[in-house]
């Protein structure tokens, strides 16, 4: 018997439903449109007025149309698990985008421009192909959380230091061989992820100068007990600083506090 065919997609088979989710998104600003088989953008979503939240999620998308730059209003973009080889420049002129969301697609290169996203306080890269991030990325003064990790990156922005709201930072799974040295600015910096790199060191700065409370590494820059070797710099004043936060976790919870202890 021949092989049944491909099961249409939700919107190929009721056009219909196409529509109504676009005439609710007219009124509730958010539009989902995740799982739907799509290998195109519908024309008709760049034109849906006062959209905020734009999902389109594992589909079958490879790229986007420039016209998604109409969509000035649009703060939450996800295009997760797609085929999506590059994002186009246009995306760089949503004034008011919040959230970037495009983990386990194809992309080997984010727009240059990407700096231009000035209120960009997510982005989301998991899982792709990126060997470089661009010099821009650094202009994104909102920017709170940062996730790249699995992908090819050897190297990262000398710059990065200039993120001055980033918190949380996930560069697993990486070629990374060395962290810039302007880190020790990142003067918000909670959680920092290097696991799967082959990193030789660290910038002392980045345990002395930051906040940092969370910092995950392979073995061969920990000591046998899991604590940083005697040979990192800088080593003492994070330690420090985590003891001071798990002593202040310990005491919340043994006077009746709410506090969630992460070791």
């Amino acid at each position: 018997a021949p092989p049944s065919p491909d099961p249409p997609s939700i919107m190929g088979n009721s056009p219909t439903k196409l529509s109504q989710r676009l005439e609710r998104a007219e009124k509730t600003g958010v539009l989902a449109l995740r799982d739907c088989g799509l290998e195109k953008v519908p024309d008709r979503v760049v034109s849906v007025a006062g959209l905020r939240v734009l999902d389109m999620s594992h589909n079958k998308l490879t790229s986007l149309p420039s016209s998604l730059s109409r969509l000035e209003g649009l703060k939450d973009l996800s295009l997760d698990a797609n085929k999506l080889a590059s994002l186009p420049a246009q995306i760089c002129m949503l004034p008011r985008l919040e959230t970037l969301s495009a983990p386990s697609n194809d992309l080997t290169s984010l727009p240059g421009a990407i700096g231009s996203l000035v209120k960009l306080r997510k982005l989301v890269l998991t899982g792709n192909r990126l060997t470089a991030l661009p010099d821009s990325l650094c202009a994104c003064s909102s920017l709170q959380l940062l996730d790249a990790s699995r992908n090819r990156l050897a190297a990262l922005p000398e710059a990065l230091g200039q993120l001055g709201s980033l918190v949380e930072l996930t560069l697993a799974e990486n070629c990374l061989s060395a962290v810039p040295a302007s880190t020790g600015s990142l003067r918000r910096l909670k959680d920092l992820d290097l696991r799967g790199n082959p990193l030789e060191g660290l910038p002392a700065g980045l345990l002395t100068d930051t906040p940092l409370q969370h910092l995950q590494l392979d073995e061969r820059l920990l000591a046998k007990d899991g604590s940083l070797r005697e040979d990192v710099e800088g080593r003492e004043a994070y330690a420090a600083r985590r003891k001071a936060r798990i002593d202040k976790e310990l005491h919340g919870k043994a006077t009746g506090g709410d506090v969630n202890f992460s070791s």
